[in-house]
C-alpha cells in the first residue's frame, strides 16, 4: 500500500491541514516579530545586525587622545527619555548573542524542514519538482541565519540575503502547503 496525501483518511487530511495552518500562523508571527524588532527593509536589517563597534581610525584617535569626560548632573535624577533617545538600544549584537539566535532558529528550522518535506514527499507532485522545492527551502532556511552572520562580520550591504531568504521561506512553505491542500482536498482520490 502506497501512502500519499490523497489516500489519507479524513482524520489524516485534517491533521496535515491543521499542521500547515499552524505553520503559517507561526510564520506570520515570526514575520511580525521581525518587523517589530528589526524593521521591514534591507537597511533596517543592516542597521540591526551590522557591527557598530569603532572603526580603526576611531580606535586610534581614542588611544591617542583618550576619552572625553562628561558632566553628570546628580540632583536631576535619571532621564529615562534621554537614555531611550541616546541610541543605547542600538548596541552591536555580540557574537555570542548571534550564535544563540542562530542555533535556536536552525534547530527549529530543521524540524519545520523535515515536517514540511515529508508532507511534500507524500504529495503526487513530480520528483524534480519536489527536489527543487526542498533545495529552495533548505537554502532559504540556511541563508536566513547565515546571512545575519555575513551582515555582522562581513558587510551590512549583505543584508539583502536574510531579507530575501525570509521571503523565500514563505514562498517555499506556500508552495508545499498549496501542493498538499490540492492533493488532499481537490485532486480525485486514487483508486
Amino acid at each position: 500500500m502506497k501512502i500519499s496525501l490523497n489516500s489519507l483518511p479524513l482524520s489524516g487530511k485534517i491533521a496535515v491541514s491543521l499542521f500547515l495552518i499552524l505553520l503559517w500562523y507561526g510564520y506570520f508571527l515570526a514575520a511580525l516579530n521581525a518587523i517589530l524588532a528589526v524593521g521591514t527593509s534591507v537597511s533596517s536589517i543592516a542597521e540591526h545586525y551590522s557591527d557598530k563597534s569603532l572603526t580603526k581610525d576611531e580606535t586610534r584617535k581614542l588611544n591617542e587622545q583618550g576619552f572625553t569626560e562628561e558632566e553628570i548632573e546628580i540632583n536631576g535624577g535619571h532621564d529615562h527619555q534621554a537614555a531611550e533617545n541616546s541610541g543605547e538600544e542600538n548596541e552591536t549584537i555580540s557574537p555570542q548573542e548571534l550564535v544563540q539566535l542562530g542555533h535556536i532558529h536552525i534547530l527549529g528550522f530543521s524540524l519545520l524542514f523535515i515536517t514540511a518535506g515529508i508532507i511534500l514527499l507524500l504529495s503526487s507532485a513530480g520528483e524534480w519538482f519536489k527536489i527543487i522545492i526542498l533545495l529552495f527551502l533548505f537554502m532559504s532556511f540556511s541563508f536566513d541565519i547565515g546571512g545575519l552572520f555575513l551582515v555582522r562580520f562581513e558587510s551590512s550591504s549583505l543584508a539583502v540575503i536574510p531579507f530575501a531568504s525570509a521571503i523565500g521561506i514563505g514562498v517555499g512553505i506556500a508552495i508545499i502547503s498549496l501542493t498538499a491542500f490540492y492533493d488532499m482536498w481537490i485532486r480525485k482520490k486514487e483508486s
